[in-house]
């Protein structure tokens, strides 16, 4: 009976999984923590991973949301003029004078995890609290995905 109820789970996160798409057209980031976070976001075409865009690194205050119809505001390498897909963000410790290590969330299919969690420094390079970033997958390449901290 156990092997059974094990082969079930195993099939629906598989199922749950593959109905994930490869990328998302628009982001929202929200804060719920008390320390300032560090992200970048990473794209590629629509509905495709690799990789090819790449924002600045972007700093969210506590309690603070940026919201990304589309990725023609996220700066760095990602065009402003023609919208690609999100699917991934990175997640340095710290701020860049920290010289940090770091994570990626992001797209199932793309072979991201969907949780880190580290010891987050402030910018004087202490350690400001345990946070964990979740991202919510988008399941079309026209939807919107969610970075949570908390």
């Amino acid at each position: 009976m156990k092997k059974i109820c094990f082969i079930l789970l195993a099939l629906l996160l598989s199922f749950v999984a593959s109905a994930q798409s490869p990328s998302a057209y628009g982001l929202v980031v929200q804060n719920q923590t008390n320390c300032t976070q560090y992200y970048y976001v990473v794209g590629d075409e629509l509905c495709m991973c690799g990789g090819i865009y790449a924002s600045n690194m972007i700093a969210i205050p506590p309690g603070g949301t940026h919201v990304y119809p589309n990725s023609t505001t996220l700066g760095g390498s990602f065009p402003t003029s023609v919208p690609k897909g999100i699917f991934a963000a990175k997640i340095p410790d710290g701020p860049m004078a920290c010289a940090t290590s770091g994570g990626a969330v992001g797209q199932a299919p793309c072979g991201l995890t969907t949780l880190y969690g580290y010891l987050a420094l402030n910018a004087t390079c202490a350690p400001c609290s345990y946070t964990k970033a979740t991202w919510y997958p988008s399941f079309a390449c026209s939807d919107m995905a969610r970075l949570i901290f908390t």
